[in-house]
């Protein structure tokens, strides 16, 4: 080979790799380990009982100069209802996370089975980088049919922004799924109260029990009784271990008639004696009957004695303007618009007075046959 054809081969390398070279400088290649921007709740998925309240943080992950979000949120009116993080403002709202201030918070409702929240962040603080709680969404599952709700991103509408307003692209969104199983057992029934002029809010618990040692929980329900006192408790596969004040103190009855499971049963209202029933919940649905709870318990040691008399005299006289609830943290009022009843006013007519004494008067004596 010559010199001048040596020349010119080693000319043309140089061109091809002066190509290659401007090729791979002109291609931006991503940094090694890099992550997506996600938005996500957590948990993401859970299981739900009908009546339950529980919270869901809606979280932002690996974000970077993060200076304002745009979020617009769905969820199943039919079976949710958002809980109102702010009842000192108009309309119902969401409650935001460490990532922005209360003040920073520009649009924040959530109506008709939309969330729509917009914040930025505050200038003395300067743009978020990294992962952190945006807001917090607390649902009340109102559900009663199985199936599963969702909480979720309306990904087309949702935004974020960094300080320079340029958009910043999400790559991961996780929406919440609450899932209300089929239930195990599902128990109705008619429950009075002696003396009220309302049968609403009474509160129905259920313990579920296998028929053979080891008798431990498998289940719990819990149902808040209609104006007429009915009520229908479906107990599903809960995910958490059953309120201790609603276990029994022994262990089912040992009975060779019942063979699939033992309900232990507990009815209550505030100021009235609870009552409390083992059933053999063999067939699907069982109707556990007419019960009808006796008022004057208002210490709620479980018994009406004298007690109770001294609290209601020591109290005679006071009433609230009418319509008023007496407070049940179980079955609360559907409005929180409405007073709340003095804590020795027993029927529930927003005063206390001769009708309490004499109605207290009537079961004195009578005790509570729950733990």
């Amino acid at each position: 080979m010559t010199v001048a054809s040596l020349t010119r081969e080693l000319r043309l390398v140089a061109g091809i790799l002066f190509c290659a070279l401007a090729l791979i400088a002109s291609v931006a290649i991503p940094a090694w380990g890099a992550s997506e921007t996600a938005l996500r709740f957590d948990p993401v998925a859970i299981q739900v009982m009908s009546g339950e309240t529980l919270t869901l943080a809606l979280w932002l992950d690996d974000v970077q100069d993060l200076h304002r979000v745009v979020l617009h949120l769905d969820y199943d009116q039919g079976g949710l209802a958002v809980q109102d993080a702010d009842p000192g403002r108009v309309g119902v709202q969401i409650e935001p996370g460490p990532v922005f201030c209360a003040s920073c918070v520009l649009w924040n409702e959530a109506l008709d089975g939309r969330i729509n929240f917009v914040a930025q962040r505050d200038p003395l603080d300067g743009s978020f980088f990294g992962s952190g709680v945006v807001a917090y969404v607390t649902v009340l599952v109102t559900a009663i049919e199985p199936d599963t709700y969702a909480v979720s991103f309306d990904q087309a509408a949702t935004r974020l922004f960094d300080s320079a307003g340029q958009p910043i692209t999400v790559g991961e969104f996780t929406a919440a799924m609450l899932t209300l199983p089929p239930p195990l057992v599902t128990l109705t029934g008619w429950l009075t109260r002696d003396g009220s002029g309302s049968e609403a809010r009474s509160v129905a618990n259920a313990v579920l029990y296998p028929v053979v040692s080891p008798f431990e929980p498998v289940s719990w329900g819990r149902a808040c009784t209609d104006t007429k006192g009915d009520f229908t408790l479906r107990i599903v596969d809960h995910p958490q271990s059953p309120p201790a004040d609603i276990l029994p103190a022994d262990d089912p009855p040992t009975s060779p008639v019942c063979a699939s499971r033992w309900a232990f049963v507990r009815l209550a209202f505030t100021s009235y004696l609870s009552e409390c029933y083992w059933e053999c919940t063999d067939s699907d649905p069982w109707h556990i009957g007419w019960h009808d709870l006796e008022g004057g318990d208002v210490n709620a040691d479980g018994c009406i004695n004298i007690l109770d008399i001294v609290s209601i005299i020591g109290d005679f006289g006071q009433a609230v303007e009418i319509p008023c609830d007496v407070p049940c943290a179980a079955c609360p009022p559907d409005s929180a618009s409405s007073g709340v009843a003095p804590s020795c006013d027993v029927n529930g007519d927003c005063r206390v007075n001769i009708l309490d004494l004499t109605q207290t008067a009537g079961n004195f004596g009578l005790c509570s046959n729950c733990p």
